[in-house]
């Protein structure tokens, strides 16, 4: 595990985050048939267990890698199991502490034993010596001797029975974690075994993408030089066409011009025609109203004539 954690990139290439979403979605469609199979009646509740952690990881691994490209659920999940292994040792490190605190324990009830029996034993050979003198204290002592023996026995049998309901319940602790450890290192194992099947068929996966786009890529470059000479034929046509445009262009600019010309020219002759016609109409009018040539009353044209003949 720390040779996977030292090994993991903290961020993934968009190639790699591609194919490592594509193995988890693998692995979680072949975890959900697991679990599937952990629901029947058979099975144990403590694979189903892990099989929901295992799941877990992996939903939570997969958005982790589609948001930000990274692992670092997978790295801090294997550093919890390696503070959880840690943990597990510093228990059994307890464990062992506490079997030595319970025989020192067992050898101090021994010996407080055998010191009663010995002080009883002396009290005893005390009151027989005194007996005569000392009938009544040798009553009271026996008295007192019964009830600190009854009460050291209640007080032994309970420091025993506390101390066994402790180790009952350390043992306990530890062959959980036994279980566990042992059921965590299966898992590991599994999980190990199958990435690293993976990943071998991502790297052949990889090598089949690399010779697909190597021969992509020349069929690509035949085409481009394809287009490139269709491009150049092209580009000739329409250098032909431009030429022709340009001809085209200067014959149509030339025969506008020529057009612009004759409009001119005849907008000048509409002109003068107007200008002459008006001319005419003012000198005629002016006739008129001056009564002169051809609209000369009669009168003055015979009045003429006469002087004329003188």
């Amino acid at each position: 595990m720390a040779t996977i954690e030292a090994d993991s990139p903290a961020g993934l290439s968009p190639a790699e985050r591609d194919a490592v979403l594509e193995i988890l979605k693998e692995c979680a469609d072949s975890l959900a048939v697991y679990q599937n199979t952990l629901r029947q009646p058979a099975t144990a509740d403590a694979f189903l267990e892990i099989g929901l952690y295992v799941g877990n990881i992996i939903r939570d691994l997969k958005r982790e890698i589609s948001e930000r490209g990274t692992i670092e659920i997978l790295i801090g999940e294997i550093e919890r199991i390696t503070s959880q292994e840690e943990q597990e040792r510093l228990l059994l490190e307890e464990h062992e502490r506490m079997q030595t605190v319970v025989s020192e324990l067992r050898k101090t009830i021994a010996d407080k034993r055998t010191s009663n029996e010995q002080a009883e034993e002396h009290s005893t050979k005390k009151l027989i010596l005194t007996r005569d003198e000392k009938e009544r204290l040798k009553l009271i002592k026996d008295a007192e001797m019964r009830y600190v023996r009854a009460w050291e026995e209640a007080r032994r049998e309970q420091n025993v029975l506390r101390y066994e309901l402790e180790m009952d319940k350390l043992a306990k602790t530890l062959n959980d974690c036994n279980a566990r450890e042992r059921n965590e290192n299966r898992v590991n194992s599994e999980l190990i075994r199958y990435l690293t099947q993976r990943i071998a068929l991502i790297g052949n996966r990889i090598e089949e993408w690399q010779r697909r786009y190597d021969r992509e890529e020349k069929m690509y470059e035949k085409e481009i030089r394809k287009v490139r000479n269709e491009m150049e034929d092209t580009r000739a046509d329409l250098e032909g066409l431009t030429t022709e445009y340009r001809s085209n262009q200067e014959f149509i600019d030339t025969y506008l011009a020529e057009q612009e010309a004759l409009t001119r020219q005849k907008e000048h002759e509409d002109h003068v025609r107007r200008s002459a016609i008006r001319m005419q109409a003012w000198w005629r009018g002016v006739m008129v109203r001056r009564k002169l040539g051809p609209y000369r009353p009669e009168e003055r044209k015979k009045k003429r004539a006469v002087k004329t003949k003188k």
